[in-house]
């Protein structure tokens, strides 16, 4: 017995020395996220008072903070500081010496700081702000521009740490503005100075970073949600009839999201107001989100880009990036997937699911963008938008439908539950999953979170006869992606659909996860088969190679039940010359309701002549959806007679962004007509910079109408806002007309604030600097003006290059 015992012990040690020597091991690439700096006090409140001079650029402010301290021996505190003269500093009532670096303040206690002791510290300071607090139109030379201020987070304007917090604040200005900013408006007082003093307050913590302060010339609004929660809409007085096209959805947004969540909105208010000059579409901060006025638009911009997208995207972050919040730059996606996911789920709820398959197949396009650059994780820091964005986005629609909807937002309403106003992590939500429904999810965040890459499928099939003679579909699936130790071989549900000719199909879901796979449909009855479907509906993030023959694409682009398969199909008769393709593609054209296939289909009609097409393009002209006539402005720029009728009445159409190349495509094709075009559209501005007024100045110009070059010249200038601008300068690129007003007018957008501006100025810039006659004129304007050190170092790299 002990013999056999020693032996067997022998062999356990020989069995367990090589199963170790054949464990795997586990990489993933660094994130330098980990890495977050030691927290040494945790502020608890802010009490702000502000005193803004719009005129003098200038905040004059004094601000307190709440804060405990997490560790002894603490001898100093930083704050960031960066356009902030600190005037005095005092904790508990005692001065405080403090010294800057750099953008930081460092402050020295004046008496030993005691361990989970709380401590008040007060700072009075002067702000004269270079960015983050934007005075925007108060020096317009031509006080031709809005009137505003405004941030989107705290730090240039206020002393800054990274914190959870609630919040006072007043804020003192001109009495003909008003103020917005974070939690509920307590009251408004009225000073003796022709100011009036906004006071506002955040009673539950919040990210520090989420901080906002608008003000300007507004009216606003109240509606009241299903359960009678205040949403407070500003916009400009001037532009009352915007605010229906604008807002429209926003209550509903509501009560769809409360009922996705299974969890109340959990503040006790929201607004939002627009903003002149915005950098970005627009930003959730708590309780009130700023966007850009580009996107409160009127009813005829509603068919360029709408609001409803961005508008539900800032609500999803108040639940998912203010109510709960991320520390690490690793889980920004569970703030911006989450939020883009839900945006999308809202689109689908008002729009339908063809609407949602588009946004969809165009997050599927920015997600294979961003892996022909490099392969990090949707859970890595450096994954970029992409990944935060987009990919995340398909990523919470994989793990919705390999959960299932209850599963699913059960998770999602604990998760919620278990983190109120706090930090959570990647983690939280994994392990919230085991919590709730006892699944081990650890591998679909190994392949989809953590780790980058997507799977690359290579499909095809056969039919073959079972032993009793009975017609069996066999698909071979193989993953022939690159694998290495970060990208392995992926395991997902998919599901595979056989139509067949008669019109039933069948349909079976398997696991797929290793290299190559066999999946057989049982067909006892004998039936033709017309096409295959891998993954039907396109839930999987994946390459995919997919031989079929052309029969097989043009039944799957007629017959498939999805929209999307059937725009999958479309796409694969790219590769077939349009002589075979034609006839088949006018009739999948005249079954299709949708803009994401009939514009596919226009796209490759338009290799031939309209005269050939012109039933198609006629009604395509005069179809419903404002994306289908732009497909035809878009690829029949030159104007054949037998369509000019049609043609023109797109003049009238009642999207902006139609009417601006239907004007151009026109005159350029009809120039003896041009003036007649002119005219009829001589009192359209447009929308996103008034793209109409823009275009219609350019073509007067370019026949000789130079009475219109100082308003095209004036568009440059600060008066306008950045997106006139933008599209006046290249407008007088395509004239290839610069002088000295422009030169300086293209100059100062060098060097404003607004990144767009900064970077239209710096392409027209160097497009006249390299032409001989305006090279002198370009060096001219500089010299000749006033300009800071830092201009004139931004001017020496944009022309020495």
């Amino acid at each position: 017995m002990r013999i056999n015992s020693f032996f067997g012990l022998i062999l356990l040690l020989i069995v367990s020395s090589t199963a170790f020597g054949q464990d795997k091991t586990v990489a993933h690439l660094w994130d330098h996220s980990y890495e977050y700096p030691d927290k040494e006090i945790e502020i608890s409140h802010m009490n702000a008072d502000l005193v803004i001079k719009p005129y003098d650029t200038l905040v004059i402010g004094k601000v307190a903070f709440d804060f405990t301290v997490l560790r002894n021996g603490i001898d100093s505190i930083v704050f960031s500081v960066q356009d902030i003269q600190i005037e005095k500093a005092e904790i508990d009532g005692k001065a405080a010496t403090f010294h800057l670096k750099g953008k930081d303040v460092i402050i020295f206690p004046p008496f030993e700081l005691q361990w989970q002791n709380e401590y008040k510290i007060l700072f009075q300071y002067r702000a004269k702000p270079k960015q983050g607090l934007n005075f925007v139109g108060w020096n317009d030379p031509k006080q031709l521009k809005r009137k505003q201020i405004w941030a989107h987070r705290p730090d240039h304007w206020l002393p800054y740490v990274s914190a959870i917090l609630t919040v006072d604040m007043a804020v003192t200005v001109d009495d003909n503005y008003k103020v917005f900013s974070n939690g509920v408006r307590e009251h408004v007082v009225t000073n003796k100075d022709d100011t009036k003093t906004w006071h506002y307050k955040m009673n539950h913590p919040h990210p520090f970073f989420s901080t906002c302060l608008v003000i300007g010339d507004y009216d606003f609004k109240t509606l009241k949600t299903s359960r009678g929660l205040p949403v407070e809409l500003w916009y400009y007085p001037d532009w009352a009839d915007h605010f229906e096209p604008a807002y429209r959805y926003q209550t509903e947004m509501f009560d769809f999201f409360e009922g996705e969540f299974g969890f109340a909105y959990p503040w006790e208010t929201y607004r939002q107001a627009p903003v002149i000059d915005y950098l970005y579409g627009a930003m959730e901060t708590t309780t009130s989100t700023v966007y850009g006025d580009f996107l409160m638009v009127d009813s005829a911009a509603w068919y360029g880009r709408n609001y409803v997208n961005v508008n539900a995207h800032e609500l999803a972050h108040q639940w998912f990036g203010n109510y709960i919040s991320h520390l690490k730059t690793k889980d920004v996606w569970l703030t911006e997937s989450f939020a883009t996911y839900w945006a999308k789920k809202f689109e689908e709820h008002v729009f339908g699911e063809d609407y949602y398959q588009q946004v969809r197949n165009q997050e599927l396009l920015d997600t294979h963008e961003a892996a022909r650059k490099n392969n990090y994780g949707v859970g890595h820091a450096r994954g970029g938008r992409a990944r935060f964005y987009p990919k995340g986005s398909l990523v919470l629609d994989m793990l919705r439908d390999v959960m299932g909807d209850e599963e699913f937002g059960l998770v999602v309403q604990t998760y919620l539950e278990s983190f109120p106003y706090q930090v959570a992590e990647s983690d939280d939500f994994l392990q919230t999953i085991r919590k709730v429904t006892g699944r081990s999810m650890e591998w679909f965040f190994e392949q989809w979170v953590y780790r980058g890459g997507e799977p690359h499928y290579e499909v095809s099939f056969n039919v073959a006869f079972d032993a009793d003679m009975k017609k069996q579909t066999r698909i071979t699936v193989k993953q022939i992606h690159e694998t290495n130790e970060l990208i392995g071989l992926f395991k997902m549900p998919i599901q595979f659909e056989v139509y067949y000719q008669d019109g039933s199909r069948d349909s079976i879901v398997r696991w797929i996860k290793d290299q190559t796979e066999e999946v057989v449909i049982p067909n006892p009855e004998n039936k033709e088969v017309d096409f295959v479907l891998f993954d039907p509906n396109r839930k999987i993030i994946k390459n995919l190679t997919f031989n079929r023959t052309y029969d097989q694409l043009v039944s799957q682009a007629m017959k498939a039940e999805n929209m999307i398969d059937r725009y999958v199909a479309l796409l694969g008769l790219r590769e077939f010359p349009i002589g075979k393709k034609k006839g088949d593609l006018l009739r999948i054209y005249n079954n299709e309701n949708f803009y994401l296939t009939k514009t596919e289909i226009i796209g490759q009609l338009a290799e031939l002549p309209a005269i050939e097409i012109i039933d198609l393009l006629v009604s395509a002209i005069h179809d419903q959806d404002d994306k289908v006539r732009l497909s035809v402005l878009r690829n029949y720029k030159s104007v054949p007679d037998v369509l000019r009728n049609d043609y023109e009445s797109l003049l009238d159409d009642p999207s902006y962004f139609n009417v601006e190349p239907a004007l151009e495509n026109l005159c350029r094709s009809f120039p003896e007509r041009c003036a007649g075009y002119l005219e009829r559209t001589k009192t359209l501005e447009g929308w996103r910079g008034r793209n109409i007024r823009t275009k219609w100045l350019e073509i007067a110009l370019e026949t000789g109408q130079t009475g219109y070059l100082q308003e095209l010249k004036d568009y440059t200038s600060e008066s306008y806002e950045f997106e006139t601008r933008i599209n006046a300068m290249f407008a007088l690129k395509h004239l290839n007309y610069l002088d000295e007003e422009v030169a300086n007018n293209m100059l100062d957008g060098l060097v404003y604030w607004n990144y767009k501006v900064r970077n239209a100025a710096r392409e027209n810039l160097r497009y006249f600097y390299k032409q001989n006659k305006y090279h002198d004129l370009v060096n001219f304007a500089i010299l000749s003006g006033t300009w800071s050190e830092d201009e004139m170092s931004t001017f020496e790299k944009t022309f020495s290059n």
